[in-house]
């Protein structure tokens, strides 16, 4: 569609309170091809007339009743926002300078004195109907860019999001990568070490028997520590690739927590220390759905956390039972935990002293596998601590599981 041809579909206001120059310019505008023409005598009625009829283009006279021109233009400025182009051509009598200028100075784009020409208004009227159309194309064009702009900036804030992420998951992995590396350093060559050097004195002399058996339970001892932390190694990689198998059974929880106590208390004896089992006042002999090595797996965990930690006292494990799960705890009367590394000594490789000189071996993971575990089987764990009280670690099944 041709310029022209848009154009006559514009729509023109005439408002002028004499009905022979509205039907003068009526008449002309449709003889031209104008389409949409809307005419009024009344300038009380010029707002109204904009808000539902939306000019492209507005014809005015100034001395009007009720509303001269010049008050129509100060209302137009109340409705028309600052960034639209909307074209108003006088058409007045007064031909005087500062009648002009002051038109022009309040929202006038042009003005034509009576009696004007018709075809210069016609010209008149084309040039402001294109000039319109060069301002909307603009608009049009800043708005789509602005929208472009916008996207693309939300684009780049979704990157930089995205790259801080991977960059921060970056920085993690090379933290646990360190931290995996200086753990693994020294709870696998200490054991071996353990083992090398029991190996050598074992043959290197002609020790008495009573030698020889400190060796070899040096050599056991070392093993021991050396397969444990190899499995907590698997372990937590089984977890986080996802490949823990639940194997749900019935068991009664009485005599898997019995057993449990039986497991550790010679190791609780040697350390002097009182290993309790506290039962619930009210609780039924009915067997309960889980899976038995995990759960003893993280009942392990959290007791050798607890005697490694504890130097005298007690030791008490156990359980509530609470309305939609059990809730069972693991209670010493050790050095306790400093409430700021509460929140991190479930991570991994985390300790409650994770300085190079610890005073107590481990890998760090036990508390890891037994949030791990606890993922799959439904519950969630936590602790309560103070420094020289001892600390209470809580974690939760649920009550029915299906098997």
């Amino acid at each position: 569609m041709t310029a022209q041809k848009l154009f006559k579909r514009a729509n023109i206001l005439i408002v002028d309170d004499q009905q022979a120059n509205v039907d003068l310019l009526e008449g002309y505008l449709e003889m031209l091809g104008y389409e949409n023409i809307k005419c009024i005598t009344d300038s009380r009625e010029v707002v109204f007339s904009c808000e539902s009829f939306t000019p492209d283009l507005i014809l005015l006279d100034l001395v009007m009743p009720y509303f001269t021109g010049f008050d129509v233009l100060e209302q137009l400025k109340q409705i028309i926002p600052a960034t639209t182009y909307l074209p108003i051509l006088v058409l007045s009598a007064n031909i005087e300078t500062p009648i002009r200028q002051r038109a022009l100075a309040e929202g006038a784009t042009d003005f034509l004195s009576k009696p004007f020409n018709l075809e210069e208004v016609g010209l008149r009227i084309y040039n402001m109907l294109y000039t319109r159309s060069l301002f909307t194309k603009l608009e049009n064009h800043s708005y789509h860019l602005e929208e472009r702009v916008n996207e693309r900036t939300a684009d780049l804030e979704k990157i930089t999001a995205d790259l801080l992420v991977a960059k921060e998951i970056a920085e993690n992995c090379n933290r646990l990568k360190d931290m995996f590396l200086q753990t693994i350093s020294h709870e696998l060559r200490t054991p071996l070490n353990g083992i090398i050097g029991s190996s050598i004195l074992l043959t290197s002399e002609n020790p008495n028997l009573d030698r020889k058996m400190e060796y070899v339970e040096l050599m056991n001892l070392s093993v021991k520590r050396l397969i444990s932390t190899i499995t907590d190694y698997i372990d937590i990689s089984l977890i986080h690739s996802g490949n823990i198998k639940v194997d749900y059974q019935k068991i009664n929880l009485n005599t898997f927590m019995h057993e449990i106590k039986e497991k550790f208390q010679n190791i609780c004896k040697d350390k002097e220390l009182v290993l309790e089992f506290i039962i619930p006042e009210i609780y039924s002999e009915d067997n309960y759905n889980t899976d038995a090595e995990l759960l003893k797996l993280i009942f392990s965990h959290l007791i050798e956390n607890a005697i490694k930690f504890t130097n005298k006292g007690s030791i008490q494990i156990g359980f509530s039972m609470l309305p939609n799960y059990f809730e069972f705890f693991v209670r010493d009367t050790g050095i306790g935990i400093e409430k700021h590394k509460q929140s991190l000594i479930f991570n991994l490789f985390e300790q409650g002293d994770n300085s190079t000189t610890r005073n107590y071996e481990g890998s760090g993971l036990g508390l890891s596998i037994s949030k791990g575990i606890l993922t799959y089987l439904g519950g969630e764990i936590w602790i309560e601590s103070d420094i020289g009280s001892g600390s209470t670690f809580f974690f939760t099944l649920p009550k029915h599981k299906e098997i």
